[in-house]
């Protein structure tokens, strides 16, 4: 699993979008879209949101650590994370939520070693005459 390392309520966390995620950020946002929209405002709503996602995203992350064995650490919640964040903090916060979410959508495809692209074969064939 692939997530985002970042300091949020005095310890280090993963921001980890997992499906379970996902739907609990439909659920609290509408929807991924609707929660980069959200985030991105610099008022208290917008550092609301993103406390809220981050605390998702923590969670989900929390939860893959330990079930790949590592130490159990405290959850966060969105409060905590309002609480004990510095206003210099939260431009790093808004970063690290999208970057989670590419992450999560993203996946690793490796070629097939019989797989051929027929396309580069002919534009390689046409630069050799």
């Amino acid at each position: 699993m692939k997530a985002v390392k970042i300091n949020l309520a005095g310890r280090v966390r993963y921001l980890a979008f997992t499906v379970e995620a996902m739907f609990q950020i439909q659920e609290v946002f509408g929807g991924s879209g609707e929660m980069i929209e959200a985030i991105k405002g610099d008022t208290r709503e917008g550092f609301s949101a993103a406390c809220k996602a981050a605390a998702i995203l923590a969670e989900q992350g929390e939860l893959v650590r330990r079930g790949l064995g590592y130490d159990t650490e405290p959850m966060t919640d969105a409060e905590t994370i309002a609480a004990t964040m510095a206003p210099s903090e939260i431009a790093a916060l808004k970063v690290a939520i999208p970057s989670a979410l590419t992450l999560g959508y993203g996946r690793e495809i490796e070629a097939d070693a019989d797989e051929v692209d027929l396309g580069l074969a002919e534009l390689n064939t046409q630069k050799k005459t």
